[in-house]
Formats: C-alpha cells, structure tokens, sequence
C-alpha cells in the first residue's frame, strides 16, 4: 500500500500545483542564499506531511473497525464508486454539501491564520504554515485517507498519509523553489488533470475492492464472514 500512497502523492501534487501553487508562493522565504531557500521550502512542506500523518493517524484509528469486521473490500469498493460520482455530482450541489458540512467555513478561517505565520521567514512559521495547509479541505487528500482507512491500523494509515505528503513534495518543492517560472496558465492546465487523476485511483479502489487475487494491486480480501470465524475461533 505504501508505493501507492507515494505515486497518488506524487501524481496528486499536479493538482497540489493548482489549488495550493499560490499559497506556496505568497511565502516570503529567506531568499538570500540558494541554502536559505531550500530550508525554509523543506521546513514548509515538513509541516504539511506532519499534518498528512496527524490526520493519518486519525483515519487509522476510525477504519480499524471496519477492517477487523472484515468490510474491507465493500469500503474500498464504496469509495471508489464515491471519488467517480464526486464528478458526476454538479459541482453546485457539492459546493452546497461542503457549506452545509461546514469545510468552506474551515477553510476561511484557515486562511485568516496564515496571515499570522507568514510575516516572518522563520524556520518555526514556515513549519505551522506548512501544518495549516495541510488542514485545507482537500479533495486528493480526502481520497487518500480513503486509502489510508484501508490499511485497517492506526501505524500503517499514518505512514500511508506520511509518504503520501512525502510523494508531493517534489512538486510542490519545485513551484517555490522557480517561483514565477510556474504561471497561472501553467496550473490552470494542470488543474484539468484533476478529473482524470481522480477516476484513475478510483479504478485502483475498485479494483482493490473485487479481491482478483493478484498481489499489491488486487490481493484477496477476507468476507465479513471469514472475520467472524477467524475471531471465533480465539
């Protein structure tokens, strides 16, 4: 599952790229020397994977229970059929969902915050930047805690969202670090790869859940009755 989390990160950064591309480069960083630089990009991004692995940890602790119950394979199922409809859903209606939840309220207040870190290039500011950004409701985020759930233990769903943070740092490493050489119109492009990154991993979940047998992409997955007995039998 790790190697997973690493190529959505690393493909889900394209998309980090459009939604966030701005925020990282609204940071003033110590630009004095090229070390200074690529300090500070690391002390930033730092700060989102351990927020990944915080919420990881979360994740981890809630799908436990669903695993030990053995619907695993329905969840991975249910969430792959989810991240498809999510584009068939009109984007109105989610927009009206993510008021009515509250996540456009988070995210204002959020942002507010940010005002408060990015003052000064400290080393420690750039570290709670990092960890407020990645508290930003997030759609790539969301579906790779979907996977992180899958893992079934609280350790594994926190390393799943440890090396998902770590797979988009490249990106979005390289966004900060050329500044002006990313456009606007270079992340409008990439945005529109969102759709097709997201119905790939679907099919990743999907798959997943129809328990094929074939190892890492499809392995067999135990029935909720296959649980009970297993935990009968103890």
């Amino acid at each position: 599952m790790l190697w997973s989390a690493f190529i959505f990160g690393l493909l889900g950064s394209f998309h980090c790229v459009g939604m966030c591309g701005a925020i990282a480069l609204s940071i003033p960083m110590n630009i004095s020397t090229r070390i200074a630089l690529v300090k500070d990009t690391l002390f930033y991004n730092l700060g989102r994977v351990m927020m990944y692995s915080i919420i990881g940890l979360l994740a981890g602790i809630f799908g436990r229970t669903f695993v030990s119950l053995g619907y695993q394979q329905w969840l991975s199922l249910v969430v792959g059929l989810l991240i498809i409809s999510a584009f068939i859903i009109p984007t109105r209606l989610q927009d009206a969902v993510f008021h009515y939840i509250g996540l456009d309220f988070l995210q204002k207040k959020i942002r507010k915050l940010f005002g408060k870190f990015i003052t000064k290039p400290t080393p420690l500011n750039l570290l709670f930047t990092g960890i407020l950004n990645g508290m930003l409701p997030c759609g790539f985020v969301y579906i790779a805690l979907a996977g992180a759930v899958l893992t079934g233990d609280w350790i594994d769903s926190m390393l799943y969202m440890a090396v998902f943070g770590l797979g988009t740092i490249p990106m979005m490493a390289i966004t900060t670090l050329s500044g002006n050489l990313v456009t606007i119109q270079f992340r409008n492009r990439i945005k529109k790869l969102k759709p097709y990154l997201a119905i790939l991993v679907a099919f990743l979940f999907i798959i997943r859940g129809l328990s094929l047998g074939i190892p890492y992409l499809s392995p067999k997955l135990p029935a909720p009755h296959q649980t009970e007995e297993v935990c009968g039998t103890h």
